[in-house]
């Protein structure tokens, strides 16, 4: 198992799901943690498990999107801990549906602002700090920035961006030996699963049961991600282990994406 003993690590949406599994898997390892996420009580939750299991942790109840609490927030880890080695985005909103001509301004403002921009500013505000030692960012992303659905338009858009950002990141960051890359997941069993469970079945007219089982049919593994598993990949991906991985982009889907729908 990894070994993160003296490395500081923030991990933005660290309430529930993904983001709960990957602060508890890094708590294990050793690491000294930073979280945040909008819940104040689930926060606080996930901050009594992670100290449970021994880790250092810092938390804040903010808003990635807000440039100003995200450069108080990184900047309060600095001085805290005196470093930050590694970044892991994983906030995301997915109740945005509609197309091109449905869609509000307010919603793609809210969706691009909440699933890319964030990621932006974690990355702004926490690279003066990586740098000096160099580590990682990771950011989890979606099967859904490499192929559309119908009606979830900027949902796409702004997972491909994260792809793309996350590319950039890897090439101007390169030099400061800081690695940059990406998860992109399919279903995931967690509550953010179970809201676009519920769009989708108002969308096709289905009930939840039938809509679960639509999209669990859908995997040659026939069954979703479990956030556990993303997590030992984010594990790996930050570890002195993946020391040449970088501007990738780990899919993990059980095989949904390499498959050719019947005509």
């Amino acid at each position: 198992m990894e070994n993160y003993e003296n490395k500081v690590v923030i991990i933005t949406g660290a309430c529930g799901g993904i983001g709960e599994a990957i602060a508890e898997k890094f708590a294990a390892a050793g690491a000294t943690l930073a979280l945040c996420d909008l819940r104040q009580g689930e926060l606080l939750q996930t901050v009594e498990k992670c100290q449970q299991a021994g880790a250092t942790v810092y938390s804040d109840a903010i808003d990635v999107a807000d440039e100003v609490l995200v450069r108080r927030f990184c900047g309060t880890v600095a001085e805290t801990f005196g470093t930050i080695d590694c970044l892991i985005n994983t906030v995301g909103i997915v109740d945005c549906p509609g197309d091109v001509e449905e869609l509000s301004l307010s919603m793609w403002d809210k969706t691009v602002s909440v699933n890319l921009t964030s990621a932006f500013l974690m990355a702004k505000y926490s690279v003066p700090y990586i740098k000096r030692q160099g580590g990682a960012i990771l950011n989890i992303a979606s099967v859904s920035g490499l192929a559309n659905q119908k009606e979830a338009m900027v949902y796409s858009v702004t997972k491909a961006g994260l792809l793309s950002l996350t590319r950039s990141e890897a090439i101007d960051l390169a030099q400061y030996g800081i690695r940059a890359n990406a998860v992109s997941p399919g279903s995931v069993e967690a509550p953010l699963l179970a809201a676009a469970v519920d769009q989708a079945a108002q969308l096709f007219n289905r009930t939840k049961d039938e809509q679960w089982e639509v999209w669990r049919s859908q995997y040659p593994t026939q069954r979703f991600t479990s956030p556990q598993e993303i997590a030992e990949l984010a594990l790996f991906l930050c570890s002195e282990r993946a020391t040449n991985i970088t501007g990738a982009n780990f899919v993990i889907d059980g095989g949904l994406t390499a498959l050719l729908p019947e005509r």
